[in-house]
């Protein structure tokens, strides 16, 4: 086959979502589960289908600006590039539980990965912890969490959006919901394996579903790595 199409092998692409599974997914505590129950079977109808029940934030979602604020964005609304852009992952694995994430810890990690912190329009910026695969446990919820300063930072760069291998990327008074989702910025959560993308350059993908009005949607993310892993 001729053409500038490189040969995209399974082994370039990195899955970065959790399962929605009935009963069993990640969601905000006081969020109900998914419900998936069997609307029609082969033996009946020669068709096999299942009726779901979802909360829109829930297991590996996005969040749209409409999620916070009044008559702005809705998840079908943004334009799908807004979804796609160069992955850079920064490290935070090791932060002590519950602590901040301020401005000069983010600027620390892009030094890290070689970029430099001026305007990134490009770019989906993802802060690895580790929660994600804690969930079900008694820390699941003590992940790092950015600060208001880290987070007027990161809107300053322009990023097309942020993600956490977290239920989310901050705690009461939310100034991540509050700064990002104002300017434009989403906000994926619940994402995982981000650790295989450490020191790497990588394209996301992470579109959500178009729910008419949503405030956010369920996404199936994954990365596609610029050679072999």
């Amino acid at each position: 086959m001729k053409g500038n199409t490189k040969h995209l092998n399974e082994g370039r692409i990195v899955d970065l979502s959790v399962p929605l599974t009935s009963m069993r997914s990640p969601v905000y505590p006081g969020s109900p589960q998914p419900v998936r129950t069997t609307f029609s079977t082969i033996d009946e109808t020669g068709f096999r289908s299942n009726l779901w029940v979802f909360e829109e934030h829930s297991a590996t979602h996005v969040d749209a600006p409409a999620h916070v604020v009044p008559d702005r964005s809705t998840i079908d609304s943004i334009p799908l590039s807004r979804y796609v852009g160069r992955g850079v992952v920064l490290n935070f694995a090791r932060f002590r539980p519950k602590s901040e994430i301020g401005r000069s810890d983010v600027v620390k990690r892009l030094r890290e990965e070689g970029v430099a912190s001026g305007r990134l329009p490009d770019t989906i910026l993802l802060f690895y912890t580790g929660y994600t695969r804690r969930f079900g446990t008694s820390s699941w919820l003590d992940n790092p969490v950015l600060n208001k300063e880290a987070c007027e930072f990161v809107a300053g760069l322009q990023v097309k959006a942020i993600g956490f291998d977290a239920a989310s990327p901050d705690r009461e008074p939310y100034p991540a919901h509050k700064v990002l989702l104002p300017a434009g910025i989403s906000i994926y959560e619940n994402l995982t394996n981000l650790e295989r993308l450490l020191h790497r350059t990588f394209t996301f993908v992470g579109a959500p579903l178009a729910l008419s009005g949503g405030t956010g949607g369920l996404v199936r993310a994954f990365a596609v790595v610029d050679g072999d892993i």
